[in-house]
């Protein structure tokens, strides 16, 4: 089986993705990366950012050093050996605890492709009020916050005008596809459903972490957002709005 993008020659870029073998709970060896990145290509994504939990509180770390620099190169070459078309850049899903504004200020954390964005994450049952202070700290040191998949925090299930509030702000709130797909629970469909109602969601990415239960395919998302949100374009939030912030671009 070829890699030619099978849906209308859309390439995509997935901004988040757990595909870096052994350095958190997604890929669990090399085998699983480039049989997670063939899926991924035969669904026409062309560029991952491998997205490895960094800064949690079991010692996945994973902070801006030259072993995850070389993580990232030694994953691309193994792919290139392969000739597995897809091009893999530098990322981290950063969990916000109470030591964030020091790793900003000590330039800890790994952007997304090196630019001005900067993937982040919070405990499911973070405090608004806590979320709000963070995303604000990052901003006050140049970033532009992405926040991971807005629609599992059980705050914005039960406040949604909170995810817009982040919106409004300037921060991007990239939803995931399983939760669109609805296989994250029940609260992650209904909000991403009202956020993307809302067109408050600047990315869909993947959050893929294998090739089986949490798979990078793409292809049931973007049927799935044909088919429920004809007014959407699919091509934005995976491809146009993506691609922006991998050049460091402002979405709007």
């Amino acid at each position: 089986m070829g890699y030619d993008a099978p849906y209308a020659g859309l390439i995509m870029v997935d901004l988040h993705c757990h595909i870096l073998p052994g350095l958190d709970d997604g890929s669990d060896s090399l085998d699983t990366s480039c049989r997670m990145a063939a899926i991924a290509a035969r669904s026409g994504v062309r560029s991952i950012v491998a997205t490895p939990h960094c800064n949690t509180r079991n010692e996945l770390k994973n902070y801006r050093s030259e072993a995850l620099t070389r993580a990232f190169r030694d994953l691309q070459a193994e792919l290139d050996r392969w000739e597995i078309p897809v091009k893999i850049l530098p990322g981290a899903e950063i969990l916000v605890r109470s030591n964030f504004a020091s790793l900003l200020e000590k330039g800890s954390l790994q952007s997304i492709n090196d630019s001005q964005y900067l993937l982040v994450e919070f405990y499911f049952d973070e405090a608004p009020a806590f979320m709000e202070a963070q995303l604000s700290a990052a901003e006050g040191f140049g970033f532009v916050p992405v926040v991971a998949h807005p629609e599992r925090y059980f705050c914005v299930q039960d406040n949604p005008s909170l995810a817009a509030g982040w919106f409004e702000r300037g921060r991007v709130l990239q939803l995931n596809a399983g939760s669109i797909l609805g296989t994250l629970g029940e609260g992650a469909y209904d909000a991403a459903s009202l956020l993307l109602r809302w067109e408050l969601a600047g990315a869909v990415a993947s959050d893929a972490h294998d090739y089986r239960r949490r798979s990078p395919d793409l292809l049931p998302l973007i049927d799935a957002l044909e088919r429920r949100f004809p007014s959407l374009d699919p091509e934005r939030l995976l491809r146009t709005n993506p691609q922006k912030i991998l050049q460091n671009k402002p979405l709007r």
